[in-house]
């Protein structure tokens, strides 16, 4: 039987861990970055316990980032204080658990009543009102984070320039949200927004034109395409149909037909032309419930694109 006499003397490192040091090479010793261990691998004796591997929580991947990060979450626009809040608390005793001076408690005293009116301003509660709406709405309408985002900085500015005085919190929210849709391309007409949050069309494109002039809006144009995959997926047809629907609202574009009309009814016109062209029986009320717009504004789009294009 062959014994193995190893060497091991023990330390105490400055941070109060222990360590040991075998006189095995170094080569074979086993770093465990889970467990904060040094192993050796002849003797399988722990040297070293409780160690840190500060670049265990360098990645190389943002959900990996964001996984292991340790200054939590990260700040944004939707959350009142943008997520860096302040939280005073009510007890004066410092993290030992010693009460601290009376000088220092009068202090604190003075921080906690400034942090309080800070929060209580009717600023502040508009805001808070008007972020908790955006959260709700943000799921109705199926919009992302990145949206919301967009949609609570339009808000917050137009807050900064004054126009939320004299008028409802929803109708600007609602504004701001259409307004967002159309910088970012996301198809949400003017009536899904506003009978979302409740509010009268005319009020919201009233608060939306006034947005534009006094914050420089800059809204690209809408496009007829940009509708096309919402009402497919709402209507279930085919991909044939949809296809075909694609290339005659390419065409339509390309001509300019229906220039000046509303994207929605010359998508769904062109969708019902697609439908009747390749046989697929779906009826003109369905698609104007499906798609709200109008069934004779449907008919008067599908005369003008099949009299443009010749499609049947």
């Amino acid at each position: 039987m062959i014994m193995v006499i190893k060497k091991i003397e023990q330390i105490q490192n400055g941070n109060g861990s222990t360590s040991l040091i075998c006189d095995h090479d170094e080569k074979g010793l086993i770093t465990d970055d889970e467990r904060g261990e040094i192993i050796c691998r002849p003797c399988g004796q722990v040297l070293t316990e409780g160690i840190s591997n500060s670049d265990s929580i360098l990645t190389h991947t943002l959900d990996g980032f964001l996984n292991n990060s340790q200054t939590g979450p990260k700040s944004s626009l939707t959350v009142y204080d943008k997520g860096l809040y302040t939280n005073i608390g009510a007890r004066n005793v410092d993290f030992t658990g010693k009460r601290i001076s009376s000088k220092t408690i009068s202090r604190f005293k003075s921080m906690r009543v400034w942090d309080s009116r800070s929060k209580t301003k009717s600023t502040g509660r508009n805001l808070i009102s008007a972020l908790l709406l955006l959260d709700g709405v943000k799921q109705k309408l199926g919009l992302s984070n990145t949206i919301a985002e967009h949609i609570a900085f339009l808000y917050r500015k137009a807050s900064s320039a004054g126009l939320i005085r004299g008028r409802g919190t929803p109708e600007i929210m609602a504004a701001s949200i259409y307004a967002a849709c159309r910088e970012q391309g996301i198809p949400r007409s003017l009536d899904e927004v506003s009978d979302t949050l409740n509010v009268t069309k005319k009020k919201v494109s009233r608060c939306y034109m006034m947005m534009i002039r006094r914050l420089d809006l800059k809204p690209e144009l809408a496009n007829p395409l940009d509708c096309l995959s919402k009402f497919c997926s709402a209507l279930n047809v085919g991909e044939k149909t949809k296809r075909h629907a694609f290339e005659i609202l390419q065409r339509a574009n390309s001509l300019r037909i229906m220039s000046g009309s509303k994207p929605a009814v010359v998508c769904a016109g062109a969708l019902y032309l697609a439908c009747i062209a390749n046989g697929e029986n779906i009826s003109q009320i369905k698609i104007a419930k499906n798609t709200h717009v109008s069934s004779p504004s449907i008919r008067k789009a599908l005369v003008v694109l099949n009299k443009a294009l010749t499609i049947v």
